[in-house]
């Protein structure tokens, strides 16, 4: 059985969330999401806006998401070692510059899994959807 594993906080399930999972789940047999703990959620202050309960129950109720759990760790190092996916999916706005994708890059070796970046077309961030900055966004790209 071939796991996809997609790991992160999810602290507002948006449409890039959903083409990413949709992605995700049709590279393999089964996908699980892991959310990271709002312990270790370090994206400022107020965040996460949603608690990791909620997180969780939002990521459940998608059709293809196979599972989806809470890990207590600020990377997904932990996640990585307990399903051992084949696949890391992550968003390609995630292209990540810190030592945590390093961190779950060697993680992923360990396990024989690789890496893989998925391009849903449209780049969505929880932070500026609650900011009202999308809408910003929005309308410039409509007068563009």
């Amino acid at each position: 059985m071939k796991v996809v594993l997609a790991h992160g906080t999810y602290d507002l399930v948006h449409y890039g969330h959903i083409l990413l999972f949709r992605a995700a789940r049709a590279m393999g047999d089964r996908l699980i999401v892991t959310l990271t703990a709002d312990k270790f959620v370090s994206k400022g202050t107020g965040r996460p806006v949603f608690n990791e309960r909620q997180r969780l129950d939002w990521v459940k109720a998608l059709r293809s998401v196979d599972e989806a759990h809470i890990i207590r760790s600020r990377t997904g190092v932990e996640a990585i070692e307990r399903f051992r996916p084949a696949i890391y999916a992550k968003g390609r706005d995630t292209l990540q510059w810190t030592n945590v994708i390093e961190e779950e890059k060697a993680a992923l070796e360990r396990c024989g899994g690789k890496l893989v970046y998925i391009d849903t077309g449209t780049v969505f961030h929880s932070g500026d959807l609650m900011s009202g900055r999308y809408l910003e966004l929005a309308r410039e790209d409509q007068e563009s």
